[in-house]
């Protein structure tokens, strides 16, 4: 794997993650071949690097490349991916996997889902991968799916293996188990990744509200690696990551400016 870090950016909307991701991406580019990713239902990549970014990978600069993901379209892949495997494994019962595949597309945590299933893929081909996140409590509730998938994953495993007995004592060849357990190595190969390799930017800046949705990601996410930013910093004493106000950081020449150095230095250690 090709990844040395797996960057978040998150907090309050509204306080800057979108642009203190697009610097930092830029920054790190300079080093290794690295990635930008928003997961923010209200994209904003475009606006900020002043290239247009789609839900494809675009090549922005040198070796900095951006996407905007579609977290619904990418719901639809994943389950269509499922829906067909588990179709060859088991086509006698077609139907029910229709209609198990249509409830995965609205299940509560299916986009949260799909966007770490495709993650896990981007940290497989980039160095860097630098994510802006959704607000606090869908990001949140990004985190909290990828240990509960893992724990239903475990679940389906031992049921699997389980079947697998029944059928090779009764002669039959059962694909199933294999297809389980390459899901559940994917999983954990992501989880990994989140305890080894990721890191997590709580923006907030001089105000009551963003400073509590910032303690509140460090409270949730204890056990990962967690630092708070002070974006359009002034004066605030704390002991934190300050970034000074930065006039109108837009388009990509502009961003070379943002200081973004302590970030960086951070993702580098």
């Amino acid at each position: 794997m090709l990844l040395k870090r797996l960057v978040f950016f998150g907090g309050k909307g509204g306080v800057g993650k979108s642009t203190l991701s697009c610097g930092v991406a830029l920054r790190l580019s300079k080093i290794d071949k690295t990635i930008l990713l928003s997961v923010d239902p209200a994209h904003s990549l475009s606006g900020i690097l002043g290239v247009p970014v789609g839900s494809h990978i675009k090549h922005v600069k040198e070796r900095l490349f951006a996407a905007e993901l579609d977290a619904r379209a990418l719901v639809e892949e994943y389950a269509q991916r499922v829906l067909s495997t588990l179709g060859e494994l088991l086509p006698s019962v077609s139907s029910g996997i229709r209609e198990y595949a249509r409830y995965l597309k609205s299940s509560p945590t299916a986009q949260e889902t799909a966007v770490l299933d495709r993650l896990l893929d981007y940290c497989q081909e980039f160095t860097y991968v630098v994510v802006d996140s959704a607000p606090t409590g869908q990001m949140l509730r990004f985190f909290e799916t990828a240990h509960m998938v893992e724990g239903w994953y475990g679940f389906l495993h031992r049921v699997a293996k389980e079947r697998h007995k029944v059928e090779s004592f009764m002669g039959r060849e059962d694909k199933l188990i294999g297809l389980i357990q390459n899901r559940k190595e994917r999983l954990e190969t992501l989880i990994h990744v989140l305890r080894e390799k990721a890191l997590v930017f709580a923006v907030a800046n001089e105000e009551p509200l963003s400073l509590q949705e910032a303690k509140e990601i460090r409270e949730k996410l204890r056990d990962m690696k967690v630092y708070t930013v002070i974006n359009r910093w002034h004066s605030m004493e704390c002991d934190c990551i300050k970034v000074p106000e930065t006039e109108r950081p837009y388009g990509l020449e502009a961003l070379e400016g943002f200081r973004v150095e302590e970030i960086v230095e951070c993702v580098l250690r």
